[in-house]
């Protein structure tokens, strides 16, 4: 997540680009193994069972690539204070049209830390915005490991937008 921001005007951009570029290497190793009928000379000397395995792993590197390039999406956050209007924007690779949400800054109640757990149980971490109405805004598509970054990250908006910290004694979570 990279935060950016000059005088009123702050941008919160995640592209999960690495996830993206293993995706792509997965894809073509598994078109590289589907190709093999066709540019391996020593292919009709090759079992049925062996044929099977072989496409059958080209195909399953292929589909896991693929899935892992869609399933990642990239968000990009603009809170304009001089406006008072926030864009979130959730884009997919190849997608056509992104999904675009457009709110007035006055809306926002809460910067959140939602936590979670990756499959090995270690704790993850996700920043997202709260707007009245209770919509959420996620401001980074896929969890992200260190809790100490996600604080510090999330004070940095909450300072931008003028919330109050959550937890404050006697307050809700809201405007300063």
């Amino acid at each position: 997540m990279r935060i950016t921001g000059d005088g009123d005007r702050l941008v919160i951009e995640d592209t999960p680009g690495c996830l993206w570029l293993f995706g792509f290497v997965f894809v073509v190793s598994g078109t590289v193994v589907l190709a093999m009928p066709w540019i391996a000379e020593n292919w009709a000397t090759l079992r049925g069972w062996e044929r099977l395995v072989a496409l059958g792993i080209g195909l399953a590197h292929f589909s896991a690539g693929v899935w892992m390039i869609l399933r990642h999406s990239a968000t990009r956050v603009e809170l304009d204070r001089a406006g008072n209007a926030g864009t979130h924007e959730v884009r997919r690779p190849f997608a056509r049209r992104s999904a675009v949400t457009r709110f007035p800054l006055d809306e926002v109640r809460a910067v959140e830390i939602a936590r979670s757990k990756d499959s090995d149980g270690d704790p993850m971490f996700q920043l997202r915005l709260w707007l009245s109405g209770s919509r959420v805004l996620p401001l980074q598509a896929q969890p992200a490991h260190g809790e100490e970054r996600a604080r510090e990250r999330a004070a940095e908006i909450r300072g931008f937008l003028r919330l109050q910290e959550p937890g404050e004694a006697g307050t809700i979570p809201g405007r300063a």
